[in-house]
């Protein structure tokens, strides 16, 4: 009885000494699965989407200055504005220049972040899959050299790419927590 007693006891040790090890190791495996989503996926997309949107800002507050600036030199001159050239000059050069940089920097951001989506598509969640057609018709309209009346009957609203945007920021945030070991993780 006593070996039969100490033999049970030798099966039940191994048995639960396996089933914690097997959860161990599953748990290793998705520790390891979402931090290669984290470096991979999720953070470089979420570098390219946190410099966009400071770009697009600064535009933004570029463009209102210079519009109130432009309505003041307006009321200022006399119409029709003699000199409309010469103090448009420094205007024009403003927008060129955005306009420059906007197709060497934003445009190559939106085809790094389409290049790691298409490579590392096997690490996003299912939310931000579904979000790759409507992203790659976004960035294929920038490439297409398109009349402005082809233009016009497109819709170019970004509003797909700030759902984007926000499913991607959720899922970094959202890794971020779980793997630093923050309490608040969702």
């Amino acid at each position: 009885m006593a070996i039969l007693t100490h033999v049970v006891s030798i099966i039940l040790s191994a048995l639960v000494t396996y089933i914690f090890t097997e959860r161990h190791f599953r748990r290793k495996k998705w520790h390891e699965f979402d931090q290669r989503r984290l470096d991979e996926f999720y953070g470089p997309v979420f570098g390219l989407i946190r410099q966009g949107m400071a770009n697009a800002e600064r535009n933004i507050q570029v463009s209102n200055a210079s519009n109130q600036a432009w309505r003041e030199i307006c009321e200022r001159n006399p119409r029709p504005f003699e000199d409309h050239d010469k103090y448009f000059e420094p205007f024009k050069k403003s927008l060129d220049w955005e306009n420059e940089r906007f197709r060497k920097e934003d445009i190559p951001a939106f085809d790094k972040m389409l290049e790691v989506f298409k490579i590392e598509i096997h690490l996003a969640y299912p939310s931000t899959k579904a979000l790759f057609n409507q992203f790659s018709q976004y960035v294929d309209q920038w490439h297409r050299p398109l009349p402005y009346e082809v233009l016009n009957r497109l819709d170019l609203s970004a509003e797909p790419l700030a759902r984007l945007y926000a499913d991607i920021e959720a899922h970094f945030d959202r890794l971020r927590r779980k793997l630093s070991g923050e309490k608040r993780v969702e």
